[in-house]
């Protein structure tokens, strides 16, 4: 007997509207005088899922989506991303992988997900149209272990940066007189899985922090992400991340760094 496992799946619907270009009825002119249409732009509403509450997982004994065997032999948990069109008749297609914690979760996901029923997209008009989607399915397991995200970070001076003495408060700038500070703990505050789950990418974020003496974050200043989303989760991790601190001719002296942070799909690379 096949066993099944999934505790959560998250749907990523666009919130509120998106928009698509139609072509209207109005004209005007165009440099040369002749008339041609004026494009104008149309509301379209997303789609909806119709089976929700069979596909996602509410009680423990509630099963759609496989384990693999490699999973359950590595007693792994993990997460695929799963892009996927809506057709005007509700139906899904084109499903493809963006992104797996393994591969082996990746062909469950899909089966998976070429079982949802939606209503369809449509125009303000009422008019059935395709939508680009995309879903996140959780796999989890009492028995397997979550590994650790594959985050890659470097630590960098903070922008602007010319002097090497420290501040009236004693804090260095990272400079190359300065040796850094070094993580002995990294702790995923949400950040790992909101990179994840992003279609466009992986999504960095550049943050400037202050590491004390005794290897403490704090005062933290988001100088860019990727994605605004990302912004609280990042800060949330580095603060609650373990620093070796960084030292000044072999004594340890607080430092204010910048922290470039960002989920790598081949933590190899």
């Amino acid at each position: 007997m096949r066993q099944f496992s999934m505790i959560a799946l998250m749907l990523a619907l666009a919130p509120g509207f998106v928009y698509a270009q139609q072509v209207a009825d109005s004209e005007y002119e165009n440099a040369d005088n002749s008339s041609v249409q004026a494009p104008v732009v149309k509301k379209v509403i997303p789609p909806k899922m119709l089976n929700q509450q069979q596909i996602h997982i509410s009680t423990p004994d509630v099963a759609d989506a496989e384990f693999s065997e490699e999973a359950r032999a590595q007693k792994i948990n993990g997460r695929c991303l799963i892009s996927f069109t809506v057709d005007v008749n509700g139906m899904p297609q084109e499903i493809k992988p963006v992104r797996c914690s393994d591969p082996s979760f990746a062909k469950s996901s899909v089966a998976t997900v070429a079982k949802y029923r939606f209503k369809p997209a449509a125009t303000e008009d009422g008019d059935p149209v395709e939508f680009h989607e995309s879903v996140v399915i959780n796999y989890n397991r009492p028995d397997c272990f979550d590994p650790v995200a594959p985050i890659r970070h470097a630590f960098i001076a903070p922008p602007g940066v010319t002097p090497s003495d420290p501040g009236a408060d004693g804090v260095y700038p990272l400079t190359k007189n300065v040796t850094p500070p070094e993580i002995i703990r990294y702790s995923d505050e949400g950040y790992g899985a909101a990179a994840f789950n992003s279609p466009q990418g992986n999504g960095f974020c550049d943050i400037v922090l202050t590491i004390s003496a005794t290897g403490k974050a704090s005062d933290p200043q988001v100088t860019h992400c990727e994605r605004p989303e990302l912004e609280e989760s990042a800060v949330k991790s580095l603060l609650e991340t373990r620093y070796k601190p960084g030292k000044v001719n072999g004594k340890a002296v607080a430092v204010r760094v910048a922290v470039h942070l960002e989920y790598a799909d081949d933590p190899s690379k």
